[in-house]
């Protein structure tokens, strides 16, 4: 099978979307299948990956870490005629050229509805911003033209609904790529982080911007770290509201106890999941939150806010703990629910669990099942 995935996220960029697309192409040929990328390009990188087409683009004026394609390649145009199934990720540049080209050639279109789009009008100035109702309108526009739509939780498939689609909807969530976790350790990040070997570490990696709720993260670290003095949290990648946030820590009179590391690389990331005591997760605007789940990859359960995709990962009282948006409450939670250590380690096998039922090979297999419906048009109208 030939398979198109269009993606305006695509490496050296970092994000969920851009793991999810890697490793689904990676699943996707080691079984056997042509996976083609269809992504933006970035000044200076090179690709090493073969069936990987770039476009020309240029920063996107308002996030200047992503990239906007210019929708037109030539030798990617020739190649679309050849493709089974055309994958989208995205429903802006790259996810119109798949829409159109999909249409003009009569190919499946599968989308996956990664982002909560209406949470993210904040990017946009206000004069440019659309109305909420109007992002919502606009998704369901986009998912309708579609052959089919994935989202990796329930709590989407719901919204989607809500806005209006009707087309198939399949809940089938982004998967982890195990063997990853399985390698030897390449660096150890309490000593190198200067992190005491007794204390309790706490992680939450993602990108730091407005939409995952870091500010009240922070202050729930606060109430932590009164009761434990001793506490450090760990905050790995980067964002528009890192200043915002180190200006927070300085106030909270916290600077010894928070960290601010930057993008580190994914090797490294995987042993600081892996040293951690807890994963602090307090976004409410996830479709599923991928890094909860490779935190659990970890072996580290999850304190986290029950919104949205959150609710499909965390299981309260399994492989983490749902607690409220209450900086306090948030606070006394964590720490009784890490010194009952037979509940701790009960819940660290659970998240192990977890990781597993969600690897890149599972998610893959059922990927590849709904692109076979999809050929069978008799097959592809009924929704799941």
């Amino acid at each position: 099978m030939r398979i198109g995935l269009f993606t305006d996220g695509y490496l050296p960029e970092i994000s969920g979307v851009t793991t999810v697309v890697h490793w689904l192409k990676e699943e996707l040929e080691r079984l056997g299948h042509q996976a083609y990328v269809y992504a933006p390009g970035y000044p200076g990188f090179h690709d090493e990956e073969e069936r990987v087409f770039r476009f020309r683009s240029r920063p996107f004026l308002f996030y200047k870490t992503s990239q906007v394609a210019l929708p037109y390649n030539r030798e990617a145009t020739r190649s679309f005629k050849d493709l089974d199934i055309v994958h989208s990720h995205t429903p802006f540049s790259l996810g119109a050229v798949a829409l159109v080209m999909a249409m003009r050639y009569h190919i499946p279109h599968i989308h996956t509805y990664h982002t909560y789009l209406s949470a993210y009008r904040h990017y946009l100035p206000r004069p440019l911003r659309p109305p909420k109702k109007a992002a919502e309108e606009a998704s369901a526009t986009f998912c309708n033209r579609c052959t089919a739509v994935t989202v990796p939780s329930i709590p989407i498939k719901e919204e989607l609904l809500r806005y209006g689609v009707h087309r198939p909807i399949h809940v089938l969530p982004a998967g982890v790529h195990l063997p990853l976790f399985q390698r030897k350790p390449v660096w150890d990040p309490r000593c190198e982080l200067g992190i005491p070997k007794g204390a309790h570490l706490f992680l939450c990696s993602g990108r730091l911007a407005a939409e995952k709720n870091l500010c009240f993260l922070l202050r729930a670290f606060e109430e932590i770290h009164k009761a434990d003095p001793g506490a450090v949290l760990v905050l790995t990648g980067d964002g528009p509201q890192r200043e915002l946030l180190q200006e927070q820590v300085r106030r909270g009179g916290l600077n010894s106890a928070v960290i601010f590391t930057g993008f580190i690389d994914s090797a490294k990331l995987i042993d600081l999941y892996k040293a951690s005591d807890l994963f602090l997760f307090a976004s409410k605007t996830e479709t599923q939150g991928l890094v909860l789940v490779e935190a659990m990859a970890g072996g580290t359960p999850a304190v986290a806010i029950g919104e949205m995709g959150v609710l499909d990962v965390v299981r309260d009282g399994v492989n983490g703990i749902l607690a409220p948006e209450d900086a306090k409450e948030f606070g006394r939670m964590t720490l009784e629910f890490l010194n009952d250590r037979g509940r701790y380690e009960r819940l660290c096998q659970g998240a192990l669990r977890t990781a597993e039922e969600l690897s890149t090979q599972k998610s893959a297999f059922r990927f590849l099942k709904l692109f076979e419906e999809c050929l069978t048009p008799s097959t592809a109208t009924g929704r799941k």
